[in-house]
């Protein structure tokens, strides 16, 4: 049932429990669509004035998410960045990759091969790399349809970058009400009074570092190029910091209980 709750702004009506999809609240459409606007207006800005273009209709996306579902998984900052950074470097793939095959390919079915593909690399990258995050979708398909704001080598370090734009407005904007980004569980870890791990804050700081260096490219292409590198040290960092405590399953329990024929249920 959808609620429809016209309360006064206060810290109350920003709680997990009612800002949130199927709760329409005065919370979620002044606070949160103002938040959702006024991030993409600075990403815009901040693109034309550091001369470092990126991707808008993702991006928008990303700055809805972040104001207005911040209790999701994909609106914290590791799955933005990282979940951008990996569809752009998808759609890309998608694109030389089907360029390359074309001549064996029927006629002027080049593009829907390159979205299908670029999707289908995003949503692999996305989930190997523990990033889901739906807008980057949209990431991966746009090189396959429409002209790049960016040479393609950079091209994903520029939509990383419009990333920590992002989430450095998420940032600023949500913590005036609630903790942002939000506990994933009871006794998440904390770091820098932020709900992620080291590795997880020392990559978004490093980032963040690559984003500075990288919006100085109209003062020197020196500090720029370093910036790229210093956003792409954070982007692997932010990659792979999961994959040391990750556990790996081969076969899950329960199916070994139901090939033996023992189900855990009365009479078995």
């Amino acid at each position: 049932m959808i609620h429809v709750r016209l309360c006064p702004l206060s810290r109350r009506e920003f709680e997990k429990d009612v800002y949130r999809p199927g709760v329409i609240s005065l919370s979620r459409l002044t606070w949160g669509s103002l938040g959702g606007g006024l991030t993409l207006g600075i990403i815009a800005l901040l693109s034309k004035a550091c001369d470092v273009g990126v991707l808008y209709p993702p991006l928008a996306a990303t700055c809805f998410i972040n104001a207005t579902c911040v209790y999701l998984r994909v609106a914290r900052p590791r799955q933005v960045i990282v979940g951008h950074l990996v569809s752009t470097v998808a759609g890309l793939l998608a694109v030389f990759g089907v360029d390359a095959l074309l001549r064996w390919l029927p006629q002027g079915s080049g593009p829907p091969f390159k979205l299908g593909l670029a999707v289908a690399l995003a949503a692999v990258f996305m989930q190997v790399f523990d990033a889901d995050h739906p807008p980057a979708a949209a990431t991966a398909a746009i090189p396959a349809i429409l002209p790049l704001p960016a040479d393609t080598w950079v091209l994903p370090l520029h939509m990383a970058w419009g990333s920590v734009i992002a989430v450095l407005c998420a940032l600023a904007w949500n913590r005036v009400w609630f903790a942002f980004p939000a506990p994933e569980c009871d006794g998440a870890p904390m770091c820098f009074g932020l709900h992620q791990g080291r590795m997880e804050t020392l990559g978004l700081g490093v980032c963040v570092l690559g984003a500075v260096f990288m919006g100085l490219r109209p003062v020197s292409h020196i500090l720029y190029a370093a910036g790229l590198w210093i956003m792409l040290a954070g982007g692997l960092t932010l990659m792979t910091q999961h994959f040391p405590g990750a556990r790996i399953i081969f076969r899950d329990a329960r199916t070994r209980s139901l090939a033996s024929g023992k189900t855990g249920l009365p009479g078995s």
